[in-house]
Parts: C-alpha cells; sequence; structure tokens
C-alpha cells in the first residue's frame, strides 16, 4: 500500500552558533522524545585540531523547557563525521549519555547520567553501542588517524602506527560496567580469510561496526587501501557469543548500511561484477588499472546510471541469514546516501550529498520499500567551498527510538544547525 510521507520542521538549532551531532543512525533523541542531543563548536572550516585548542561542548536540548541547550561537558576529540560518538545508551534511551573524549594521555569514554547529574569514566572510546547500554565494541583511533582522518581524531599522533598493517590491530569488546575491554577480532585474522592478491602492499584497517537490535549480531568492514590507488571495502557479519563471522560482501564496493531487522541490511554498495573482481588482482591493478584507473575514477565522480552500471553500485538489501543480495530504491541508483531505517514500516530515511560544482544541493529523501517509490522531504543549501572537502556537512538522517522525529546535520543558514522533523505517515 502507497503510504504518504509528511514531515514538518520543528526545531532549529540557535541562529548564528554552530552545532551538529555526527553519524547517521545513531540514537540522538531520547525515547521520550524530549531532548536531542548536539556539539557546539567554533571553527568549521578546517578539521579539529587539538593544537589549536579545538574544544566543543556536550549537551542536549530540552524540548520541554523552551529548547535551552544544556551542556553536560566538553570534549577535545570529535571529527566533522562521527562527532564523539555522542549517543543515548539503552536500553531506556532516556537517562544515560555517552560520548568519547581525551584525557591528556589516553582517549576515553564518558557517560552522564542526567538524573544523578553525574559523569563516569571509562578507560576506552567507544565506536558502536550495544542496546543493553553495558557493552561497546572499539576500534584502535590512534591507529584510524593515519587510515581515515576525516573519521578520527587527532589527539594521538603515533608514527609508530603508520603502517600497512599495524600488529595488534582489531575490533575491541568493552565491558562498560567493569571497565575493562578485550579483543574479539584481530587484522592478521582478516587478511588471512579468503586472501586475494590486491591485500599485499596496501594498508589495511577495520571500521563501521553497527549492531543489531538484539545485539546478537554486527557488521563491521575490513578494508584496505591499494598503493596503486583504490579501496576494497568487505563486509563482514560477526556473532556476539563466539565471535565467529563470515563474508557477506566482497564486491569491494560498500559504504554506508543500516538493519533493517534482525535478518536484513540495507545499504548503499556494489554487487559482484566483471570490473569489481578484476580489482581483486595485485598483477591488474598494477597493470591494466594503473592505465585504467583515470578513466574509472572519472565515471565514479560522474555521479551518473552509466558510472554505476560500471561499478555495480546501488541501495542493496542484504539477508544476513541466506546471503541474498538485492538491488533495491532503483530510483535513487546514482546517490550514495546514509540510511536510517524506520522501525515497524518499511520505510528508510538517507540523503544526498551536496555537490555544488554539479549544483546538487543536499536532500532528505524518504524511500517506500513496498511502493518502491522515493519522496524529496526536503533541499536544503551548504557552504559551496565547504561541499566535496573533509570539512563538509552530510546530512546524517537519524531516526528517533520512538520512530517520531528524524534530526539532520546542515549548513544550510551557512553555519553547522541542527533541524528536526516530526514524522507523519498517512494510508
Amino acid at each position: 500500500m502507497l503510504k504518504k510521507i509528511q514531515t514538518k520542521r520543528f526545531f532549529e538549532s540557535p541562529d548564528g552558533d554552530n552545532y551538529y551531532f555526527g553519524y547517521f543512525d545513531t540514537p540522538q533523541v531520547s525515547m521520550d522524545d524530549s531532548k536531542i542531543l548536539g556539539i557546539k563548536c567554533n571553527s568549521i572550516d578546517r578539521v579539529p585540531d587539538p593544537e589549536k585548542g579545538d574544544i566543543a561542548d556536550v549537551g542536549y536540548f530540552d524540548l520541554k523547557n523552551n529548547n535551552n541547550f544544556i551542556k553536560i561537558g566538553t570534549t577535545r576529540s570529535f571529527n566533522w563525521q562521527q562527532g564523539c560518538m555522542l549517543q543515548f545508551c539503552g536500553p531506556d534511551y532516556n537517562e544515560k549519555i555517552i560520548y568519547n573524549d581525551f584525557d591528556g594521555k589516553k582517549y576515553v569514554s564518558k557517560i552522564y547520567d542526567i538524573v544523578k547529574e553525574e559523569t563516569s569514566i571509562i578507560s576506552e572510546p567507544i565506536y558502536a553501542m550495544f542496546p543493553c547500554g553495558t557493552r561497546a565494541l572499539t576500534i584502535d583511533f590512534s591507529r584510524h588517524f593515519w587510515c581515515r582522518r576525516g573519521y578520527s581524531y587527532g589527539n594521538i599522533v603515533d608514527n609508530h602506527k603508520n603502517k600497512d598493517i599495524v600488529e595488534g590491530d582489531g575490533i575491541w569488546l568493552i565491558d562498560l560496567l567493569k571497565n575493562q575491554s578485550t579483543k574479539v577480532i584481530g587484522i592478521e585474522e582478516m587478511i588471512n580469510e579468503q586472501h586475494i592478491s590486491s591485500m599485499q602492499g596496501s594498508a589495511h584497517y577495520l571500521e563501521h561496526m553497527t549492531i543489531n537490535d538484539s545485539g546478537e549480531e554486527f557488521i563491521f568492514l575490513h578494508r584496505w587501501k591499494f598503493e596503486e590507488g583504490g579501496i576494497h571495502s568487505r563486509l563482514y557479519l560477526c556473532d556476539t557469543k563466539d565471535y565467529k563471522y563470515k563474508i557477506i560482501n566482497d564486491s569491494g564496493r560498500m559504504s554506508h548500511y543500516c538493519w533493517k531487522d534482525n535478518q536484513n541490511i540495507i545499504g548503499y554498495g556494489g554487487v559482484e561484477n566483471r570490473i569489481n573482481r578484476l580489482r581483486k588482482n595485485k598483477s591488474l591493478l598494477r597493470s591494466f588499472f594503473r592505465f585504467f584507473l583515470p578513466i574509472y575514477h572519472f565515471f565514479i565522480r560522474d555521479f551518473s546510471k552509466i558510472s554505476k552500471k560500471l561499478t555495480g553500485d546501488s541501495y542493496i538489501n542484504i539477508n544476513v541469514v541466506n546471503g541474498g543480495i538485492n538491488k533495491i530504491a532503483k530510483d535513487l541508483i546514482s546517490d550514495d546516501g546514509h540510511p536510517s531505517f524506520l522501525k515497524g514500516e518499511n520505510i528508510f530515511f538517507t540523503d544526498t550529498y551536496a555537490r555544488s560544482k554539479h549544483n546538487q544541493k543536499p536532500k532528505l529523501i524518504a524511500h517506500d520499500l513496498d511502493s518502491k517509490k522515493s519522496h524529496m522531504l526536503d533541499e536544503l543549501g551548504s557552504i559551496p567551498e565547504l561541499d566535496e572537502t573533509p570539512v563538509r556537512c552530510d546530512l546524517h538522517p537519524r531516526v528517533s527510538k520512538s520512530g517520531n522525529i528524524i534530526t539532520i546535520d546542515t549548513m544550510d543558514k551557512g553555519y553547522r544547525s541542527i533541524y528536526a522533523y516530526k514524522i507523519k505517515l498517512k494510508k
């Protein structure tokens, strides 16, 4: 049945000040819809730099008290893509807030109790939270500095970790109650898993862990950067009992994804085709692809249906039980975005990038999987000179746990802002 999807903007962060949140598909709004988390920063035209004294305020907007911003602390560890991993903690998503910081020697995370107005410190930074609120997954952020600067922090610059493979790198499980961490996946075992020649001489790292609603499984990317140019992204599924894992997409092209339910993932990525298979071969990367890459990259930058035919990219649904991969949302094939699923409905929200050189404004979009139709909900402005740079502002749509609100980050007014919309569905 075709659903009429309506949104009404009801909240904007204060004019003139810079507020944002960070990544998509993360609990920014409390379960009771009374609080919206935010980060208040000063400079927005450079990558946050601790050496320049960049510190951001962390807090929430109290929607029941004139939308006042309540500061709960500060952070020295933040970036434009993922913020400081700020989010409400389960299982109630009302009383506790967690975020990352730097204590002068190492990265840590802090848990703020709204009721008690107390902060406790965890000796490791978090990357992904379990729905129970007492466990988290993390990576080595000081290693990540050398792999994804736009998704890392600059407080620690460890030159010993600036190499293709850092021995001992991996993914850790944090017990937030005991303040203890245990490594559950190692980078070496990922490289040995169905090893292919393009892994040789490449820089390897792990990221983008996302945990399902049951807390029983999570997905993550093993990525490696070719010395010849390009990145291979391999998507894994891992259980949280024995930490056994399997590859669920090895096309080499996988970007953003979210859990639709405990058995299905919606994301933007590629399916196996001849070009993707060729990219796995080291000798071809060194010979044929060295010549072909400039042409290949031209088509990728073209953002057209032709380029997506070449790369095999589109929105896809991955069934983690049977491994089936199906293309979906074909009317959005040329636009990579950041999906967040509306639980209880067959709808996901996503966005498009600001590309001023191509006269493309960032858009907030809803896609109805039943009708197979997309609906543009809002079109925003941006700061053209920052588009397609490390300091850009992606919308990163985030659906509230209640399913009533969607929030975005935007430079619509010429500075960083948070917008919130009420969601209404009519059948």
